[in-house]
């Protein structure tokens, strides 16, 4: 090989390589979350200002790299001091997919964590509908007054 093509060859791999490793670092998606409840959701994400998903209406959020989305429910219109449901789910970005770490990492090598959930996460369902996607089922048992 003469030595304008290695030059080349060389130039090719390396704009290549930086365009991955940059393509990486700058991965995000910006998802959805499903409140399919009669409950008020509060989502935080990575510890940062929180934002309400009124009953069956939809909030969206960016997932970028790895973090963390906080959730609250609590009975719609009562005192928001006492959720009746919370959780924490941690989250990945990775080039073009985005996603919640479920389950367990049997598969992870070849396709990513989050597809064989090994506990349940009800009422939340995660990577529903699409990757990254978070929606919480519930009917509001909870929140009903007793007779």
């Amino acid at each position: 090989m003469s030595g304008s093509k290695q030059r080349y060859c060389g130039l090719a791999l390396a704009v290549a390589l930086g365009s991955a490793l940059s393509s990486e670092a700058s991965a995000a998606c910006s998802r959805h979350v499903y409140n399919r409840s009669p409950y008020t959701l509060v989502v935080s994400q990575d510890d940062g200002p929180s934002f309400t998903v009124r009953p069956g209406s939809t909030g969206s959020v960016r997932l970028a790299g790895s973090g963390k989305v906080d959730v609250s429910a609590y009975c719609s219109g009562a005192d928001l001091r006492q959720p009746v449901v919370q959780r924490s789910f941690d989250y990945q970005a990775v080039q073009d997919r985005c996603f919640f770490e479920v389950g367990h990492r049997f598969f992870q090598n070849e396709i990513g964590n989050g597809f064989l959930p090994s506990r349940s996460e009800r009422p939340f369902a995660l990577n529903n509908p699409k990757q990254g996607d978070l929606v919480l089922f519930s009917r509001g048992e909870e929140c009903l007054a007793p007779h």
